[in-house]
């Protein structure tokens, strides 16, 4: 990003700027806060802004019309709080702003590309550059334009474009002749933009619309271009349309009709019409759960639900008060009850004060106390376990449940023990624990027998960790600590680091990780390879491409492979 102080660009993982040493993420934060106001303009272009003020009456600014985002008008943040959405299958998102190449500024502020095996792919030419979105940028030589890919080609050589602007992972792109084009990151003209203006959204790079003068039509492109969806132009409606997004899918609102699609796939996934605008509350790339929306500078008296699988949309308003997303499940909001919901919108389950594993199985605390657990199978009780209660009601996706012993004066045992049970009321594993957590997202609990030393189980019961004083789920690792040394386990518990290091972090691209010994030395690990790659005096700056240490008034920059490949005073 560029410094919104100075100017000079810096690398996007930087927490302060090279330059002048402004704090970058508090701005970025505080940009976030505020972006209703913001301009979504690139950085690099502003300074042009008056010069671009001659262009013929359909110009640049009139081109890319930048529109809010909307917001949902009735958030159900309460219900969220006392149902979280354990299990849910997250889309894998792709960072389409990744790339292996990065820009790095001389002593002469000029700028130079690497890779992240340090290989020089250009010389320091640029006077101003951007960040990479789906392996392509500007970069600018003087008062000259142009586009590169991160291997360092030029797509677009300077001057063969006057004035060129961002917009997501494609550009917009004016000629000698005040003609505009919307090119892709291979140089390749995907759009004559004559007649046709851009309509784009406040902080969203992964779509947008093209509105088409001529043939009255708006399509939805994807940040490659990639056409989703069209619709036609209707000139009585005089609402913009308008989009919302969550998990990595969106929706967009117009003439009485929502389109909800995928718009890394580029795959629009279900159309329907209503009268309002529909936003995605929940999701895991299989069922789409939707209330009906406004922007934040308008108000709904009633909010109503709709629900996706496989394409088909369903219409719950007749059954529903509200329905939300639940680890793979619909639940069905009514007075006080919350139902599990299918295609046929039948209700089933009241999963109110219920740990459930499926429409026929599950377990509460009895009669809505807590002196004993009751096990259900087809409404019926099976089993009942005394003296003990739930730990957490909601979906138990590895079908077990969590109870733990109560202190109550019939029952004779030691209260705050942990025990999972299966779905037919017997205890699982044949062990009580004096610690247990519910299983994580990698199917594993954190356990102890003892109170003292802890391990991570599988929902097999099989004990796939060593035993530590502690264990602590970070990024797609666990930090375990011994005799207050800590180390680094991987997400199936296998030992990557031993525990000899005062302090870990993980770094990187989550490949790596940063170890500071007892005598204060910092140890580059590869957590891939099991290997310590190179050890430093003192602690190193990190960032998503490279280490940067400072000696003698000279900054040193290093690979995660432990090369140094670049310095500068």
């Amino acid at each position: 990003m560029n410094c919104p102080k100075c100017g000079k660009y810096n690398p996007e993982q930087s927490i302060f700027c090279e330059n002048c040493g402004t704090n970058l993420k508090e701005i970025q934060n505080i940009q976030n806060t505020n972006n209703i106001a913001m301009q979504n303009e690139n950085p690099i272009i502003k300074e042009e802004s008056e010069a671009n003020t001659q262009k013929k009456s359909n110009n640049l600014l009139n081109k890319k019309r930048i529109i809010p985002i909307i917001i949902v008008a009735i958030i159900i943040a309460a219900i969220l709080i006392i149902l979280p959405k354990k299990g849910k299958k997250q889309k894998e998102n792709i960072d389409i702003n990744y790339s292996t190449s990065f820009f790095i500024r001389d002593e002469n502020n000029k700028y130079a590309l690497f890779n992240d095996d340090g290989k020089k792919l250009t010389d320091f030419i640029f006077t101003s550059v951007n960040d990479f979105i789906n392996d392509a940028t500007i970069v600018k030589k003087d008062n000259e334009y142009g586009i590169i890919d991160s291997n360092g080609k030029m797509v677009a050589d300077f001057g063969k474009y006057r004035y060129i602007n961002q917009v997501g992972g494609l550009f917009e792109a004016e000629n000698s002749e005040y003609d505009y084009f919307l090119v892709d990151g291979k140089g390749n003209v995907l759009y004559d933009l004559e007649d046709i203006d851009l309509v784009t959204y406040i902080a969203e790079k992964r779509y947008f619309l093209l509105e088409d003068n001529n043939n009255k039509t708006y399509k939805i492109l994807n940040y490659k271009g990639k056409e989703i969806a069209s619709f036609p132009i209707n000139s009585s409606v005089e609402k913009e349309p308008t989009t919302s997004e969550k998990d990595g899918y969106a929706s967009i609102y117009y003439d009485n009709k929502n389109y909800i699609f995928d718009p890394i796939e580029g795959k629009l996934i279900a159309s329907f019409e209503a009268n309002s605008h529909y936003c995605i509350n929940g999701t895991d790339g299989d069922i789409f759960v939707l209330n009906s929306c406004t922007s934040m500078f308008e108000r709904q008296d009633e909010t109503f639900y709709k629900f996706i699988k496989d394409g088909k949309v369903y219409d719950t308003t007749e059954k529903c008060n509200r329905i939300y997303y639940d680890s793979g499940n619909v639940i069905c909001f009514n007075g006080t009850n919350r139902n599990i919901i299918d295609t046929k919108l039948n209700l089933g389950l009241d999963i109110s004060n219920k740990a459930y594993i499926d429409n026929n199985n599950y377990a509460m605390n009895k009669n809505g106390t807590i002196s004993g657990v009751d096990f259900y199978n087809n409404e019926n009780v099976i089993k009942n376990a005394e003296c003990r209660k739930l730990i957490d009601t909601g979906y138990m996706k590895n079908g077990l449940y969590l109870l733990s012993t109560i202190k109550y004066n019939k029952c004779g045992i030691e209260p705050g023990m942990y025990e999972y049970y299966k779905s037919n009321g017997e205890v699982a594993f044949g062990k009580t624990f004096k610690s247990a957590s519910l299983f994580d997202k990698n199917g594993l609990a954190k356990v102890s027998e003892d109170g003292e030393k802890y391990y991570l189980m599988d929902s097999n019961g099989k004990k796939v960790s060593d035993e530590y004083s502690d264990i602590t789920a970070n990024l797609d690792y666990y930090v375990v600590t011994n005799n207050n040394l800590k180390g680094i386990i991987s997400e199936n518990g296998k030992s990557l680091v031993d525990c000899k290091y005062s302090q870990v972090s993980i770094i990187g691209n989550h490949e790596y990780a940063l170890l500071t010994t007892p005598d204060s030395k910092y140890v580059l690990y590869n957590l891939e390879t099991k290997n310590q790659i190179k050890t430093f005096d003192e602690m190193p700056g990190s960032s998503e491409h490279y280490l940067t240490i400072t000696k003698n008034g000279v900054k040193q920059y290093y690979t995660y492979s432990g090369k140094m490949f670049y310095e500068s005073k």
